[in-house]
């Protein structure tokens, strides 16, 4: 696999051109993401169209990124893999677009594909992960990971201040 993402425009005039690359972990688009890249985001697409008319791209995209899981904090590494279409538009600015629709110049050579393709994968990545759906997390009194045993501070002393409440419940 190459390390660059590009679309040679030239050579798409005259057929729709392969594009296999990837964009490295260390890859300066990731520095401000909040995402831990672990290997290089693999990208496999197919590029069709002309600088004048518009440029479809439609492929795939795989990565592991490290997290961790929001209830333990425990280390987490996950695989993402998303297939994406893009369309780039002559007579659409850089800021005009939306999450499919990407400017350009039409007196470009190359497209570069880099940062929409890691802005679509920012955009897979969940916010919130868990180890597994039944994480309890951690003691919400002492901090210790209640899905490594759990803890030996006992039950927390209830706030008093919801007294009044349960005197109520107790009334019915």
């Amino acid at each position: 696999m190459g390390a660059v993402i590009v679309i040679d425009l030239r050579r798409l005039s005259q057929a729709p051109m392969e594009v296999e690359g990837e964009i490295a972990s260390d890859d300066s688009l990731w520095s401000e993401a909040g995402v831990e890249l672990i290997e290089p985001l693999a990208v496999e697409a197919i590029a069709e169209g002309s600088p004048t008319r518009g440029v479809w791209v439609r492929g795939s995209m795989s990565g592991h990124v490290r997290t961790s899981c929001r209830r333990c904090l425990q280390p987490l590494e996950l695989p993402i893999t998303e297939d994406f279409e893009l369309l780039f538009d002559p007579k659409t600015s850089e800021g005009e677009g939306d999450l499919t629709l990407y400017g350009f110049d039409p007196k470009a050579e190359e497209l570069d594909l880099r940062a929409p393709l890691s802005e679509r994968f920012l955009l897979v990545v969940p916010g919130f992960s868990v180890c597994r759906e039944d994480c309890p997390g951690l003691c919400g009194h002492c901090g210790a990971s209640l899905s490594q045993g759990g803890c030996g501070c006992g039950a927390p002393e209830p706030d008093p201040r919801w007294g009044p409440l349960q005197a109520l419940k107790r009334e019915t």
